[in-house]
């Protein structure tokens, strides 16, 4: 891999307006589950607060109160070192636009996407939602809250260097939640919403215990930034971090405009543009060349370095409700029904997984039951409102007794139909794991080797080449990533694009055979099925395998196959062999069946692949929710990577480079997975 500096100018503007437009359209368990703690954690699960999983879906609105809404000039919070944070306050304002004199309820968002290109979406969106971005949101400010935007520590308007999700920019948090209580429009009630970014700053805020906070709502949020997000399973994440971290620090320094409509606080701002200037190479880049080098603790979890930076480890210590929405194909997939996890045993706690990548979620939720593709749950304007008039306000919307899990079900329903399924509980009570063995003649059957059956291959591909560096002009980040394996034509390129990719649809995005085809992958198939089979929670592939080099790596991909041979994507997993160590007090077992591997992906739990030797592999399959119909069939396909996830550092390349993996087929070494099996009957 190449660690160099280009000219990336185009790249990152192709990313940061495909970004901007994204977000402007955009128990029976209890005695048998054990929940997927954070670090040190293994606490079995308890009946969820609420229990409600039959009450139906319907739009929530009311009235307008006040006529308009205005925005006040801008203001910086003076943090206590000194530092400041730029905000913009939003509130209803009488017919001639003038602020409504009086005390209401906050809500505070937290971007690292600039406050005033909230405000932006905010002027030109017909209808709410632009609350969740840091917009003026005149859905819900008109009906009697104010709306606060900060830029975070390092962003924006905002002084300082930034250092993604780090310690100084949470301590931030708390001082924005003073700050808003200080005021003279405030009376008592603050709650914090967001989307993205804005939903990790949400949580990490409500974890502060604050007591001003009343309830939180967040959208598509992370939870486990090294396992969910930026390491799964021991890889690094080249591709979404190519998008991300230029989008982040290119708008950081996007100032110009800035300084010119707001000229008294010109040389503030251009002085913290510099700042988030010298974060390029004191931050950003140092970053990513330790983690593209495997140094310890950033290639790791070695250390606090993603551990702080994970909302897992606080949500624990929220303890006001809260709402969260995820996506089926996010880039937080895996960690919206943990999150949920964490939250249900201490507060009244809501979970809504739509359809579709970060992008296309985002899209769900704006639109809501008024788009055949997300019918079964209103859109997140209604839900906010919802939410909030309940929890700030006093009032009695029915938000405590909305279903706890609603969940889009892949191949449920027809087209328009409804297409989501409401529970209790996460992981589905009723979920039964069902071991599936791999064998030698491909297909995928509930019965283990008996004998010694035909072993089959899987080999490394060419390196890809990944680039970081600083635009010419010196003020921004530049990355670009050329994967070589063919999943770049797959929807694991969609996810972790986050959905930018699908915004122009390939077929490749929508049927696994392309890149499992183009990657020799082996397909293990189950027989046409004689009934529905409804998959629901997460999988554990345990593969045992033989590597020919001192690295290798698997990647599982779960389709749903038709007739016609269209490969259908589920969900997939990616593993390092060498990461195969599992903390067993950590990991997830239901029924006595370990269905979630729990990896430490520390330096001391690496384990040495030496070629030739058996080895197990179980590998963690992100979470889905899947009918597979009748007449289809059900595929587990393997290959030896999926560089649109997860890429080697240089040094694991290096060992991995023409490596050939045997998978094993054998009764001393059966190659298997574990699916989470609900009753059809569990469907309303």
């Amino acid at each position: 891999m190449n660690l160099s500096s280009e000219n990336g100018t185009r790249f990152v503007v192709r990313g940061l307006v495909a970004a901007l437009l994204s977000i402007g359209a955009a128990g029976l368990a209890t005695a048998q589950t054990t929940t997927l703690g954070t670090r040190g954690s293994n606490s079995s699960t308890n009946t969820a607060i609420t229990t409600n999983a039959g009450s139906t879906w319907s739009e929530y609105t009311r009235a307008e109160q006040y006529p308009k809404i205005t925005t006040l000039p801008l203001q910086f919070i003076t943090m206590k070192n000194g530092k400041k944070l730029a905000v913009f306050v939003s509130m209803p304002a009488d017919a001639d636009g003038n602020p409504v004199a009086g005390n209401f309820p906050a809500v505070l968002t937290q971007t690292a996407y600039r406050i005033d290109t909230g405000l932006l979406l905010g002027t030109f969106a017909t209808k709410g939602n632009t609350l969740l971005v840091g917009g003026k949101d005149e859905f819900i400010i008109k009906r009697g809250y104010v709306s606060v935007a900060v830029d975070i520590l390092g962003s924006g308007m905002s002084d300082g260097e930034e250092a993604l999700i780090g310690e100084a920019e949470q301590a931030a948090y708390g001082e924005a939640v003073d700050w808003v209580t200080r005021q003279p429009w405030f009376n008592g009630q603050l709650g914090l919403a967001g989307t993205s970014y804005l939903g990790i700053t949400s949580l990490l805020t409500a974890g502060q215990q604050h007591p001003a906070v009343k309830a939180v709502f967040a959208e598509v949020p992370m939870g486990d930034a090294y396992r969910g997000t930026v390491g799964t399973g021991g890889l690094l994440n080249a591709k979404f971090i190519s998008i991300w971290l230029p989008l982040t620090q290119s708008l950081s320094v996007a100032n110009d405009l800035a300084k010119s409509l707001h000229p008294e606080y010109a040389d503030q701002i251009e002085a913290a543009n510099q700042e988030h200037i010298a974060a390029i190479n004191d931050w950003y880049l140092p970053t990513v060349n330790s983690s593209l080098a495997g140094v310890t603790g950033y290639a790791t979890d070695d250390g606090s370095f993603w551990s702080v930076r994970s909302p897992i480890e606080t949500a624990s210590k929220i303890k006001v409700p809260t709402f969260l929405i995820g996506g089926s194909n996010d880039i937080f997939q895996r960690d919206e029904p943990l999150l949920y996890e964490q939250l249900k045993n201490n507060v009244n706690a809501k979970l809504v997984i739509l359809p579709g990548s970060h992008v296309g979620a985002v899209q769900a939720a704006l639109s809501g039951a008024n788009n055949a593709t997300s019918k079964g749950a209103p859109g997140a304007a209604s839900l906010l409102l919802q939410w909030f008039d309940q929890y700030l306000k006093g009032m009695n919307t029915g938000a405590a007794s909305l279903p706890n899990v609603t969940q889009y079900v892949q191949g449920y329903g027809l087209l328009s139909t409804d297409r989501y399924a409401r529970a209790t509980d996460w992981p589905h009570p009723q979920l039964t794991p069902q071991r599936m063995y791999l064998r030698g003649n491909m297909s995928l059957s509930a019965q283990k080797p008996v004998i010694a059956e035909p072993s089959h291959t899987i080999s490394e591909p060419a390196a890809p080449v990944v680039t970081y560096g600083v635009s010419s002009s010196g003020s921004t980040v530049t990355a670009k990533v050329t994967l070589n394996d063919g999943s770049d034509c797959s929807i694991s390129f969609v996810q972790w694009s986050l959905g930018i990719a699908g915004l122009l649809p390939k077929a490749c995005y929508s049927n696994d055979a392309y890149v499992e085809n183009a990657q020799k992958a082996l397909a293990y198939e189950t027989p046409m099925l004689t009934s529905d089979l409804y998959l629901n929670g997460p999988i554990q592939a345990d593969i045992w395998m033989k590597a020919s080099k001192t690295e290798a790596a698997v990647s599982i991909r779960v389709d749903d196959v038709d007739i016609f041979g269209r490969a259908t994507p589920i969900t997939n997993g990616l593993m390092s062999a060498s990461y195969r160590a599992v903390d067993t007090t950590r990991s997830r077992y239901i029924k006595g069946i370990m269905i979630q591997p729990w990896h430490p992906f520390t330096a001391a739990s690496k384990q040495a692949v030496v070629p030739g030797q058996p080895m197990l592999v179980p590998v963690e399959v992100f979470p889905a929710a899947a009918l597979v119909r009748k007449g289809h069939k059900l595929r587990i396909a393997i290959s030896a990577s999926n560089q649109a996830q997860g890429v080697w550092p240089t040094p694991q390349q290096a060992a991995a480079n023409g490596n050939v993996s045997t998978i094993l087929n054998e009764p001393n070494y059966p190659s298997s997975v574990v699916l989470p099996v609900v009753p059809t009957s569990a469907l309303n």
